[in-house]
């Protein structure tokens, strides 16, 4: 069960949000995550290409790419508007590497390709397509 975060009382979960983060609980891979609120001091920010704006992805999510490797910290955006993933992609960060957006087709959530267009299934049951897409877009600083 959910709850309201001890950092940030006044934060939710919306629907979809909810679901990946349940998913995130059930993944093996995953060492830990934790929800990454907007403009807070504890948030991580990523600067936009397309204005001096800053954005906060959804989710700090901490992986093991491989068995045996050391876990790497990733960030991952649910998003209703593929167009703003678009934009919010443009930039990859040295650090935690390029951001993982998804967003729901239908019943589906499937990942948003770096053209804007929505691409793979990730089955929210079965992380393997994420794991995946983490393992091939690994961050080079923090090896």
């Amino acid at each position: 069960m959910f709850t309201t975060a001890r950092l940030d009382a006044t934060y939710e979960f919306n629907t979809q949000e909810l679901a990946f983060a349940k998913a995130l609980d059930r993944a093996d891979f995953v060492a830990w995550w934790h929800r990454n609120p907007q403009g807070k001091p504890h948030s991580i920010a990523l600067m936009r290409t397309d204005s001096r704006n800053m954005f906060y992805p959804d989710f700090v999510v901490c992986l093991h790419h491989e068995l045996d490797d050391e876990p790497l910290t990733r960030l991952v955006e649910t998003k209703h508007d593929v167009k703003d993933a678009l934009r919010k992609s443009k930039h990859q960060s040295k650090t935690y590497g390029k951001v993982l957006f998804l967003t729901k087709d239908a019943t589906r959530f499937k990942i948003v390709d770096d053209d804007g267009k929505v691409g793979d299934v990730v089955d929210f049951d079965d992380l393997s397509r994420l794991k995946t897409w983490m393992r091939a877009t690994q961050p080079t600083g923090q090896k």
